[in-house]
């Protein structure tokens, strides 16, 4: 009988991994402990205690729902806004709140302002109200039935940890036929701070909050740009802080309602770096995109900023919406079998593919709402695509070039407007579409190899992209399919011309078209054929209008739309303007290739782009309608990238070059910056993109 013999485990094999764990928290603790981070965090504290020493004064227009002097996040539990010949204000409700943070522990004057009752409702209203600031009961005051101002006092013992909160207790009625529970119309809120001896204590929870932020995102932008960039870090983090510091200075309230989204962005920033930064080079190293450490560093830091950006500023109480509620009831409806969706825009009615909703679905066995994981998911999806951007402008500009692509892509206005009106699948379905521009990139140059092999990979990559595609957005199934269809009858008329190339890539191009349409067409857009012939009979009998149901949009408002809307609003309009002698510069580089070579590539890609954008631009002023395949989001990567090409040039022409340069990237950031506050802040709507 053979005897086993057991192996004695060996205690060393698991040495590497603790170590690697020890070398790691070895790391942290030294970021935690390095002086710029304590510098920033001694300053802030500083400023966090000085902001309750100054004068304080805030004004809610009640009833103003979006613009600057909104009453929200402020306002909770009143009923909903109105406007009258009176102004705009907001009924009460039994319960209702002021919610007013980082006014400091001191006295405070209240100033209400009170809106006459309506005749008919008088017999039924309340007459009085109590109110509660914190938990100490402030006392029962009579409601001026003719309208007018109550001024109240609140002592600095209710201002509980430096915010204040007040609570309406009343009466309440009901009209027929509306559901709410009203108490009376308050118009305006106006608070001043009092003077009071000694020190004002501060509201110590946001104070804190915004410095674990800090501390949060020093950690990852310390990751993301290595440990060779010390010294960008530590710039980085006073630029941070010195925000955080401007926004407590300007406006304490809203800079304290916003420490929980900042500490949530920043805390799951941490992880996105932890991760991005390892895999950046691995992915680079297997395309073959040229790469060093520094700009792998910088292309982290603008993906953790661009997330927790988008993230972050969705997270702000009360922030503008968008579509969200709209893709969550589609998001239900897909998962619980329907699929054959139907949306009306503008009056006309088309498909509305449940792709992105399918890709992201199995993601809610972890345990998160699907609002929460719709949100999270565009976040990153708007966050990746930088990557994406960078891979394709790498090909063919040079490293810091390609940076400014992909910087510009993620940071112009264009992609925060649709992170904003919550386009949910547009965000996912735009991420894909660079997916498949960058496969393209690399396929037309793979199918040129006699190794077949690894093309036939390439041929299922763009396959899938493209399927991904046209199943995840109605407009960029039209954008894309016209894009690849008209390359593909390019290829085929230049084989037909004798082009070696052209002859090796029409096949693999030509199957992965076929294969994605016929999956798309027999699974999914078949069954809307009875609409599209529906639609087809209207508009022969009416035109495109009789369509929509709608008359024909003046060329004049179409026109100031696309100028201000589009060109200026969608991109700070320097980049659009410097596109075309970038895209020149492009057409130069590649006249000594042969074939489909990497610069040929992505100029054919950009110009086709560009030619399925004109179309739909001219469209509208044409068929009188003003329905839009977002065809300036689809060009978005060729605008990037033609503007960073053509920035690069302009930089070597003199101090004269670098000063326009300058001055333009300053107006495209503040336009940026803009369409980031104001929706955030104060639910003001940009443009929708188009």
């Amino acid at each position: 009988m053979r005897t086993q013999q057991i192996a004695e485990p060996r205690l060393g094999a698991g040495l590497p991994r603790l170590r690697g764990i020890r070398a790691w928290l070895q790391g942290e603790l030294a970021a935690l402990g390095a002086r710029p981070l304590w510098l920033a965090l001694a300053a802030l504290l500083v400023v966090f205690l000085l902001v309750p020493q100054l004068p304080l004064q805030v004004r809610i227009d009640v009833g103003y729902e979006e613009g600057i002097g909104s009453d929200l996040p402020y306002l909770q539990g009143f009923n909903t806004a109105e406007r009258d010949e009176l102004g705009s204000y907001r009924w009460t409700a039994d319960g209702a709140q002021i919610r007013i943070p980082a006014v400091g522990r001191r006295p405070l004057l209240v100033h209400l302002s009170w809106l006459p009752m309506p005749t008919a409702v008088r017999d039924v209203s309340p007459h009085g109200y109590t109110l509660t600031a914190g938990t100490v009961s402030l006392g029962w005051f009579p409601l001026p039935m003719e309208g007018g101002a109550q001024h109240i006092v609140v002592p600095a013992s209710a201002v509980v940890d430096g915010r204040l909160t007040l609570t309406f207790g009343s009466e309440t009625f009901t009209l027929p036929g509306d559901p709410r529970t009203l108490g009376a119309r308050l118009s305006t809120v106006t608070l001043v701070a009092l003077e009071q001896p000694g020190l004002t204590l501060p509201d110590w929870r946001a104070a804190l909050t915004w410095l674990a932020a800090l501390v949060g995102g020093w950690l990852a932008i310390r990751h993301a740009l290595g440990e060779g960039n010390r010294r960008a870090a530590g710039w980085m983090l006073a630029a941070g802080a010195g925000l955080v510091a401007l926004a407590a200075l300007l406006d304490p309230p809203r800079w304290a309602f916003g420490a929980g989204a900042a500490l949530i962005a920043c805390a799951l920033a941490y992880p996105l770096a932890l991760a991005t930064r390892p895999a950046l080079p691995r992915l680079a190293d297997r395309l073959g995109v040229p790469r060093d450490a520094a700009s792998l560093g910088w292309l982290a830091v603008l993906i953790i900023v661009s997330f927790g950006l988008r993230y972050g500023g969705r997270l702000y109480p009360d922030s503008m919406h968008g579509d969200l509620g709209f893709h969550h009831n589609r998001f239900n409806e897909s998962v619980w079998g329907l699929i054959t969706l139907v949306s009306v825009n503008r009056g006309v009615a088309f498909p509305y593919p449940p792709g992105p909703y399918m890709v992201v679905a199995p993601l809610t066995v972890i345990g998160l709402e699907p609002r929460t994981l719709l949100q999270l998911g565009a976040a990153l999806a708007d966050a990746v695509s930088i990557a994406v951007v960078y891979a394709i402008a790498a090909r063919v500009a040079r490293r810091r070039t390609a940076l400014l692509a992909a910087g510009l892509y993620g940071f112009t206005a264009a992609t925060f407007m649709t992170s904003w009106w919550a386009f949910i699948t547009h965000i996912y379905t735009q991420f894909f579409h660079l997916l498949l521009i960058a496969a393209l990139c690399w396929a037309l140059v793979a199918w040129q190899r006699p190794a077949r092999r690894p093309a036939h990979w390439w041929t299922l990559a763009v396959g899938v992209l493209l399927a991904l595609v046209v199943l995840g957005h109605f407009g960029f199934l039209i954008n894309t399919t016209l894009l690849v269809a008209g390359l593909t009858a390019v290829v085929w008329l230049q084989s037909w011309r004798g082009a070696g190339w052209a002859r090796q890539v029409r096949g693999p191009l030509t199957l992965a078209l076929a294969g994605a349409g016929a999956v798309a067409v027999i699974f999914f857009y078949s069954s809307y054929i009875p609409m599209f012939l529906g639609q087809i009979q209207t508009a022969r009998e009416g035109g495109l209008t009789a369509v929509a149901g709608r008359g024909p949009v003046s060329r004049a408002i179409m026109w100031q739309r696309l100028w201000w809307d589009g060109f200026v609003v969608h991109f700070g309009l320097f980049p659009l303007l410097l596109m075309p002698w970038g895209l020149w510069r492009l057409w130069r580089a590649g006249q000594s290739e042969r074939g489909a070579g990497p610069r040929r590539t992505v100029l054919w890609l950009a110009l086709g782009s560009l030619a399925v954008a004109a179309i739909f631009a001219v469209f509208p002023f044409v068929a009188g309608v003003t329905n839009s395949p977002r065809w300036l989001l689809f060009i978005a990567w060729v605008v990037a990238l033609g503007a960073a090409l053509a920035a690069e040039a302009l930089w070597h022409r003199g101090w004269w070059g670098r000063l326009a340069l300058v001055a333009m990237g300053a107006v495209v950031l503040a336009n940026s910056a803009w369409i980031w506050i104001g929706p955030m802040l104060w639910r003001i709507r940009p443009p929708e993109p188009f």
